[in-house]
């Protein structure tokens, strides 16, 4: 059974038909028919890791990957780890001074969540190209913030299939991002 969730912080509506989130504020919800990551629906805290044995149903053709592992719950989790790793690397966190990152991650949720199959309405930030012109981006750096993505998606318990689907997505925008 599907559940409106909050699009800003994750949190289920109590509500079938929701005006604000009771957590934050957020007048924004999906729909979500729970995660791949587990059984129960979405209104419970998804987990980010699956263990091998738990493998993630397959995608019909009325389920996205988004819905599949979770929506902006799991989402949220993984540019959580993603963005850690990054600002772990020098070369790499260089790119992000003067960034505030909160609002870096909430694009980055919505834009994820748009690569794994939310209809494209949710991302509304600038085009990629002027977002990121001015940082004069080389390949090797899109290529490694690429295999930082690959990796946590991997480690999270997302099937190499659905990997490949959301990395060839992410190919997709190379050149709207470097320079």
């Amino acid at each position: 059974m599907a559940e409106m969730v909050c699009l800003k912080c994750g949190v289920a509506a109590e509500d079938a038909k929701p005006i604000r989130c009771s957590k934050c504020g957020g007048k924004e919800f999906y729909e979500s028919s729970g995660s791949a990551f587990s059984k129960k629906p979405a209104a419970v805290t998804p987990t980010v890791t699956a263990s091998p044995a738990q493998a993630a149903p397959a995608v019909t053709s009325d389920m996205t990957l988004f819905d599949k592992y979770g929506g902006v719950p799991t989402i949220a989790k993984l540019v959580r780890a993603f963005h850690k790793e990054i600002m772990q690397r020098h070369h790499l966190a260089a790119y992000f001074d003067g960034i505030e990152m909160s609002v870096l991650a909430e694009h980055t949720v919505k834009y994820i969540a748009y690569v794994m199959g939310k209809p494209a309405e949710v991302y509304t930030g600038r085009d990629m190209y002027t977002a990121h012109s001015k940082y004069h981006i080389h390949g090797i750096h899109f290529d490694e913030v690429a295999d930082v993505l690959k990796d946590i998606l991997t480690s999270a318990g997302v099937s190499k299939p659905d990997i490949a689907q959301i990395m060839h997505r992410i190919e997709g925008i190379r050149e709207m991002i470097i320079v």
